[in-house]
């Protein structure tokens, strides 16, 4: 769930417990999405849990300097957020405020390998104890689409070997890009790919929704014959959409770890469809 554009947090939280009453396990808030204004997702998050909802944050480093970011991870923490995905981030030149910084301290296996190594045990990045080590379990983004596959499976070998617990993947519509990214780890480290996965899964609304996705779009490739389907459905496409993605939950069932649901254009009540769709043998 994206937070609010307004400091108003009921919208976000009747849909919460809409998801958790169809059976969603967790709430993921992301943070600025396509770096545009809204509330920070540690307050969403806070409120999300206050209503016995757990919550994964969105923590990129964009924007962020190292003091910044250890900070923000005390801060977070003393709010009793535990799950932290930690990514790049989208860039600023993209979002509402074009002309602001971007800059980084540090990449994002970085402050995976500081969280897991240094906060949650009991120190800062310099080391200097900051009292009672933290408890934070660590996501990391997964590609499976990724054009250089190979590229790919190192920077997720560092992820894992940075502390990393879990991944999300970005949007995928059949369980193949899974299964290649499975292969191409196992050929280049002799070993399973262990880091269990949440596979993202985003039901389509309309032959345009799937065109826009699949060309406009980075890191999302959307097969022919799904696009095909899309366009046949015509005026259907939402039923269509909705079909496809419950085929993919059943399909990714032994694939993957869980799946993790992106409710097109805010349309909790799709996601809700397709996670009770997921809850049912």
């Amino acid at each position: 769930m994206d937070p609010p554009k307004g400091f108003s947090a009921a919208k976000m939280l009747a849909g919460a417990q809409t998801l958790a009453e169809a059976g969603a396990d967790v709430i993921d808030v992301a943070d600025s999405p396509m770096a545009r204004m809204r509330m920070s997702p540690w307050a969403a998050c806070r409120i999300i849990q206050e209503a016995g909802i757990e919550t994964i944050l969105h923590f990129p480093t964009r924007g962020r300097n190292l003091l910044r970011l250890q900070g923000d991870l005390l801060a977070v923490h003393a709010l009793g957020i535990r799950n932290v995905f930690v990514c790049m981030g989208d860039p600023v030149t993209i979002g509402d405020y074009p002309g602001a910084t971007d800059n980084v301290d540090v990449v994002p296996t970085a402050l995976m390998r500081t969280i897991t190594a240094s906060f949650n045990e009991g120190s800062d990045r310099s080391g200097a104890s900051i009292g009672e080590p933290t408890s934070f379990v660590v996501g990391c983004a997964v590609s499976p689409n990724a054009g250089d596959l190979e590229k790919e499976v190192q920077l997720l070998h560092k992820k894992i070997e940075a502390g990393c617990s879990f991944g999300l993947s970005q949007p995928m519509f059949t369980p193949e890009p899974l299964e290649r990214l499975r292969d191409a780890y196992r050929e280049r480290y002799e070993e399973d790919l262990m880091l269990p996965i949440l596979a993202g899964v985003l039901p389509l609304v309309s032959s345009r929704h799937a065109e826009f996705l699949h060309n406009e779009v980075p890191g999302i490739v959307i097969p022919d014959d799904v696009r095909d389907r899309m366009g046949k459905a015509g005026d259907d496409g939402e039923a269509e959409g909705l079909a496809l993605a419950r085929d993919l939950v059943a399909q990714l069932r032994e694939r993957a770890a869980g799946v993790y649901l992106m409710p097109p254009f805010e349309r909790i009540d799709l996601a809700a469809e397709v996670v009770e769709a997921a809850r049912t043998p």
